[in-house]
This record gives C-alpha cells, structure tokens and sequence, in this order.
C-alpha cells in the first residue's frame, strides 16, 4: 500500500456544496448593504436579481474581492460587512433549502471524519445543521471567524486548521468537495503548505457542480474530479481509494 493511500477526511465548503443559501445570502447581502452605503440600492446591477447575484459572487475569488467589486466599498467597510455578516444572518429567516442527495452521501461518509470549511459564520451553519438532523456526523465546523479576515479562501488557512483538527495521522489523502474556483484555489495552496513542511498528506479537490450554471470555462485551476449529483459523491470518494490501492 503506498504512504498516501489511506483517507483520512472528507472536508466540505458550506454554501452551494452543502446548503443552497443563494437566496438567503441575497437578501442578507442587500441588507447589509442599506446599512453600509450610502445610495439607492437599485444602482447595484448585482442586487437587481438573485441571477445577477450569484454570477457576480461566483467571479469574485473571495467575499472580500466581492464586496470591493460589486460595490466598491473600502477596506474598512469590508472588515465592517464582514464583522456583520453573523448576525444579519441570524436575525434573516430566509428559506435555505438542503441540496438534494447532500444528508445521504454525508450519511454514506460517515465512517470517515468530517468537517466544513466555509467562509459563512461557524454559529450560522451549526445552527442550520442541527435543524437538519447532520451536525452529527461533522467533527469540526470552521467558519469565516476563526481565521483573519486578511486569510480567507483561497488562502488554505482555513482548510489547514480544519485539516488539523481532523487529522491525527500525518500521512494520507483528505478529499475537499465545493463549489467555487476558490476552493480549489484553496486546496492547491494547502497542498503547497504541505509540501513546504514535508507533511505526507494530499488534498484532493472534487467540484461540486450541481444545478448551480457553475461555469468553469474561465477558472484558471480546475478540480481533481467534478460532480453534478451530489449524490455520486460517495462513487467518486470510493473511485479514488480503489486507484489509490492499485497505484
């Protein structure tokens, strides 16, 4: 068996992977905004439909670059959404909807640890775990507060703090499933990380790309694998381990 043949965890992004919080963080996004600017919220192309919305926020490489972009707003009133984000989120009761097969394969993993990586408040996506009946089989929630706001994704922060509450092996592969160029941006900066220190884990990328338009035509890295059911995720998970015991 060959030193990284082993899995270690399955780690997921939180919107658009797990949660289809398009419509949820729109509005939240728009109230946010009333709050922080100051001009009609009509003059924003972004905020005029939740299509405008989510393409804009798939572009951007990180919420950061979204907010700067898509409403010109300062470094300050960044860190100053940013500060806001978890409890406008709390205080908004938006429908989120579960994305179908996600609850299964989570079920189908759960011999393996798994946690969540996200750039969206810890509190919130707890919160909505529990009322999901799946906070259980998740070992580790890092949201966008535990990490600085100056090393959000695609800065692999996150993704290795996660890594290392997951992992106690130093060798093997972990698998990280999301949505957006970012994540595998992520992943490629983690591995880099892991390399640089010699640690003999890889992380493998798998993009989720389920009934979202996801267009990948201009990303510059694409993931290891692609998936537009999120129900073949736990396929795709077994496909790798039966290639890494045959390599």
């Amino acid at each position: 068996m060959k030193l990284k043949s082993k899995l270690l965890a399955i780690i997921w992004d939180f919107d658009g992977t797990i949660a289809d919080s398009r419509q949820k963080n729109f509005s939240v996004t728009k109230k946010l905004m009333n709050d922080i600017v100051n001009q009609d919220l009509q003059n924003f192309h972004v905020l005029n439909s939740l299509s405008n919305y989510h393409s804009a926020h798939t572009k951007a490489t990180n919420w950061r670059e979204f907010y700067k972009e898509s409403f010109g707003l300062s470094e300050e009133q960044i860190d100053e959404a940013g500060r806001l984000w978890t409890e406008y989120q709390l205080n908004d009761h938006t429908p989120v909807p579960l994305i179908d097969g996600v609850a299964s394969a989570i079920r189908k993993l759960s011999k393996y640890p798994q946690g969540i990586v996200s750039q969206n408040s810890k509190e919130n996506i707890i919160r909505y775990l529990k009322e999901k009946d799946i906070l259980k089989y998740f070992r580790t929630v890092v949201g966008y507060e535990e990490v600085l706001l100056t090393k959000q994704k695609p800065l692999p922060d996150g993704l290795l703090f996660c890594l290392d509450k997951l992992v106690v092996s130093d060798t093997g592969y972990v698998m990280y499933i999301g949505d957006h160029e970012t994540d595998v941006r992520c992943t490629m900066n983690a591995n880099d990380v892991l390399a640089n220190k010699k640690v003999n884990i890889e992380i493998i990328s798998i993009g989720a790309f389920y009934g979202f338009d996801v267009d990948t035509s201009k990303w510059n890295i694409l993931p290891d694998f692609e998936v537009k059911d999120a129900g073949k995720i736990p396929e795709i998970i077994n496909r790798v381990r039966n290639s890494k015991k045959l390599n």
